[in-house]
């Protein structure tokens, strides 16, 4: 994803969001592959066919599961359209959006665990600390970021724009972008800018 692209998280895409039938049935033998899956969707809660495999084979995979009653199916449709599976059922794309670009960030960092958040907190990860983590989609107003964080020892936020008001923060804080998210390398900024450190995935 370039500068000038438009993150495929982003309400800008102007989705529209297809569910498929889901009706839950208990697991049956599972590969480790699948396993592994329903595990990754336990904590994260949704992710993209993109996000969880590359081979044709796994996503005819993740839709025999879907069809298996094991996970919810939906897509996103758009310019480009976009398979998701999911842990538990969305009626609501922004929150759906969220949830990927932060499933992109455990991808990435891998944590020990994911808790689950509230109010404007989307989720808690587990590093070497517990973070925070805000989600901030176009149309949020960035204004209210360090209002929404004063109160915080520390918080992740993750954003498709880096804005000015991202100074005012005074918790501390590291924020990353989409197109960063979507790189092979993870980099992380101050809230005045500055680039803080580089994860190689």
């Amino acid at each position: 994803m370039s500068s000038g692209e438009i993150s495929p998280f982003s309400p800008l895409q102007n989705y529209k969001l297809k569910a498929y039938p889901f009706s839950p049935n208990p697991p049956g033998h599972l590969s480790d592959w699948e396993k592994h899956v329903l595990e990754f969707l336990s904590a994260a809660k949704a992710a993209t066919y993109f996000q969880l495999c590359d081979h044709t084979r796994q996503k005819k995979k993740l839709n025999a599961m879907s069809r298996a009653g094991l996970v919810h199916k939906y897509q996103l449709q758009g310019q480009r359209n976009i398979n998701v599976v999911s842990s538990v059922g969305f009626d609501n794309l922004d929150r759906l959006l969220r949830t990927l670009v932060f499933t992109q960030l455990v991808l990435k960092l891998k944590p020990k665990d994911v808790l689950p958040g509230s109010n404007h907190i989307h989720a808690h990860i587990v590093l070497n600390n517990v973070f925070p983590v805000l989600v901030l989609r176009h149309g949020d107003d960035p204004g209210m970021v360090p209002f929404m964080t004063n109160r915080l020892e520390r918080v992740i936020i993750l954003s498709e724009t880096f804005y000015p008001e991202f100074n005012k923060i005074k918790t501390p804080c590291r924020i990353c972008l989409d197109q960063d998210l979507l790189k092979d390398e993870l980099t992380f900024y101050y809230p005045d800018g500055r680039r803080d450190a580089v994860a190689r995935s």
